[in-house]
C-alpha cells in the first residue's frame, strides 16, 4: 500500500473512529432523560380568587346592610397536571425508574394587568410530589395565601365592586430521582381578585 493510500485510509479511520464516539455519547442522554412541564393549570380556565366569602347570609333579614359576623377568609388553592415524558424514546419507563421526577417546591408570582402596585407579595411553597416517567400527576398548589387577602391591597377591596386583574406565573423546581439533575418549569394563569357576591363558586365549570 502507498504511503498516500495509507494516509487517506487513516483519515478515513480515525473520521469514523470520532462519528462512532459522537453517536455513542451516552452523558448526553444520561443528563436530559427527562421532559417535565406543566400539561394544564385550573383546567385551563381564569381564576376567580373572592377575597372574602359572605357566608350563608349576605344581608340582614328585610335590609340591604352587610352581614358581617358570618364572614370569612379562604385561601386559594389550584390544580395543576404535571407532565414527565422520556427524553429518549429508547428507555422503558415500564422496567426501569430512569427519568422519574420529584417535584420539591415552587414559587408564584403576580403581575397585574393596570401595572399598579404588589397585591400579593412573591411566595415559596413546598412539595414532595413523584412524576414518574412518562405518566401526568395532578396535584395542588397555594395560590393565594390567606395572610395576602387579611392584609394590605385586598383587605381594601373587600365589600366593593373593585376588581384586580393579574396574571399569576408559577415556577415548580425539582430533580431527577437517579441523577439529582435539578429542573425548573413554569406555568401562567390569569387571576381576578374580587369581592365574588354570588352564591355559586365561580371556579366550578
Amino acid at each position: 500500500m502507498s504511503v498516500r493510500n495509507f494516509a487517506t485510509l487513516a483519515v478515513i479511520l480515525l473520521v469514523a473512529a470520532v462519528t462512532f464516539t459522537a453517536g455513542c455519547d451516552t452523558d448526553s442522554n444520561y443528563d436530559e432523560r427527562t421532559i417535565v412541564y406543566v400539561s394544564n393549570v385550573n383546567e385551563g380556565y381564569p381564576f376567580i380568587a373572592d377575597v372574602i366569602n359572605q357566608g350563608d347570609s349576605l344581608y340582614y333579614k328585610d335590609t340591604f346592610v352587610y352581614k358581617y359576623e358570618d364572614d370569612y377568609i379562604v385561601e386559594d388553592w389550584m390544580k395543576v397536571e404535571i407532565h414527565n415524558r422520556p427524553y429518549n424514546s429508547t428507555i422503558d419507563p415500564t422496567t426501569s425508574a430512569l427519568g422519574d421526577f420529584l417535584v420539591t417546591g415552587y414559587t408564584v408570582e403576580f403581575v397585574r394587568l393596570d401595572g399598579g402596585p404588589e397585591v400579593v407579595a412573591p411566595f415559596t411553597g413546598e412539595m414532595s410530589l413523584l412524576v414518574p416517567a412518562n405518566t401526568i400527576v395532578e396535584a395542588y398548589f397555594l395560590a393565594v395565601p390567606y395572610v395576602a387577602k387579611n392584609t394590605g391591597i385586598l383587605l381594601g377591596v373587600q365589600y366593593t365592586t373593585q376588581e384586580i386583574m393579574t396574571n399569576m406565573q408559577v415556577t415548580f423546581h425539582g430533580h431527577e430521582i437517579q441523577t439529582d439533575r435539578e429542573i425548573d418549569f413554569s406555568a401562567g394563569v390569569m387571576v381576578n381578585f374580587a369581592d365574588w357576591l354570588g352564591k355559586e363558586d365561580p371556579n366550578e365549570h
